[in-house]
C-alpha cells in the first residue's frame, strides 16, 4: 500500500508502534508501556524535547519527563551524570535519536518523513494548535516515567 493510500488510523497506529519500538531501542532501561490515550490541547510541559515531522506524517513528537530522568538515562548510556547545559544538549540528542529511529520505522512502512532539529522545552511551556494528540506513558524502575506525546496535524 502506498503512503497516499494509508488512512489516518493506519498512520496513527504506525506512529504509535514506531515510537514504542524506538524508545525501547534507544533507552537502555527496560520499560513498561501504557495504553495510548487521546488528549485535548493544550499540552503543558515542564521539561522535555520536541521534534517536528514533515512529509507523510505532519506533527511533533514530544518527550516529557523530569530532568532527573533524562540525567539518569544519560548516566546509563555514558557512565557519568549529565547535568546543566550538558543535560539540555543530551535531552535534545536523545530526542533526535528516538525521532530518527521513528522516521526509519515509518519509512519501512511506506511513509516518507523528515525530522526537524530538537527544541528543548523548559519551565511552563504550553503547546496548542495540533489536530490530534496521543499520549503514551512509559514507566521505568524507581518510579521514573517518560510521557510520549504524538501531536498530529494531518
Amino acid at each position: 500500500m502506498a503512503a497516499g493510500e494509508k488512512n489516518m488510523n493506519e498512520i496513527i497506529k504506525e506512529v504509535y508502534n514506531g515510537s514504542i519500538v524506538s524508545v525501547k531501542k534507544i533507552i537502555p532501561i527496560d520499560p513498561e508501556v501504557g495504553a495510548p490515550k487521546i488528549i485535548e490541547p493544550p499540552l503543558k510541559v515542564q521539561f522535555g524535547v520536541m521534534i517536528g515531522y514533515t512529509g507523510s506524517v505532519k506533527g511533533e513528537l514530544v518527550l516529557q519527563s523530569t530532568d532527573a530522568f533524562f540525567s539518569s538515562v544519560g548516566e546509563k548510556m555514558f557512565g557519568m551524570p549529565v547535568e546543566g547545559e550538558m543535560l539540555d544538549s543530551f535531552a535534545g540528542e536523545l530526542g533526535n535519536m528516538i525521532a530518527g529511529s521513528l522516521s526509519m520505522h515509518l519509512s519501512e512502512q511506506g511513509l516518507t518523513t523528515d525530522i526537524t532539529h530538537p527544541t528543548i522545552l523548559k519551565g511552563d511551556a504550553t503547546l496548542s494548535g495540533f489536530k490530534r494528540a496521543l499520549l503514551v506513558e512509559v514507566t521505568y524502575p524507581e518510579n521514573q516515567s517518560l510521557s510520549i506525546y504524538l501531536l498530529l496535524n494531518n
